[in-house]
């Protein structure tokens, strides 16, 4: 499937927020998480499982040398494409939001691979695949605009110095806990291949 486009940049920076850890989901809802049935996901050296009635879209493959659209993820049905604009000696990716809005009850994932000579991993909170990532929550945040009530950001770092993969989940209640649960268990099955 190809993936709708936006005016909204696939790379957005984490804003400042409050660090905290998704193994704080309530107990039932983290039970529940674990034993749903999931499917798996694997492109650009990463892979993890997520609950099969999500949905996915994933981009065409190839489109930007610094930043790339992995994969969104949805309890919504996606849709769109991303556009590629080409300059001397670039190409420029910029995609919509595969939904408008979500759904009371609705979850978003967003996942990319990221680069920038620039880059500087933010303060370890997590452990992801192994690797020390940062987290952060945010009430709103930039999923507001989706009608989220919960924006969670994670950065992994990647192998490569200035590259990361970076998870952006936009969750809209009620159920918090539960949605909550699927990202922190989703974020647990991830793996990522060596060299990536």
């Amino acid at each position: 499937m190809v993936l709708a486009a936006t005016a909204v940049p696939v790379v957005l920076t984490a804003g400042c927020a409050s660090v905290a850890s998704t193994t704080g989901a309530h107990p039932a809802a983290a039970v529940h998480a674990r034993t749903a049935p999931t499917a798996r996901f694997s492109a650009m050296g990463l892979s993890f499982r997520y609950p099969a009635a999500w949905r996915t879209v994933t981009p065409r493959p190839g489109l930007s040398d610094f930043s790339a659209l992995i994969a969104y993820l949805s309890t919504s049905r996606l849709s769109g494409t991303c556009v590629a604009s080409a300059s001397p000696g670039r190409v420029a990716e910029t995609c919509a939001y595969p939904i408008r809005v979500l759904p009371p009850g609705g979850v978003l994932v967003r996942w990319s691979a990221n680069g920038s000579p620039t880059w500087r991993m933010p303060k370890a909170s997590t452990t992801v695949a192994g690797r020390e990532a940062a987290e952060s929550r945010t009430r709103g945040g930039w999923c507001a605009v989706l009608g989220a009530t919960e924006t969670i950001t994670v950065m992994i770092p990647h192998a490569a110095p200035g590259h990361w993969y970076q998870m952006d989940a936009c969750l809209r209640g009620p159920g918090l806990h539960q949605q909550e649960a699927q990202i922190s268990s989703m974020l647990d099955s991830v793996r990522i291949s060596p060299g990536s």
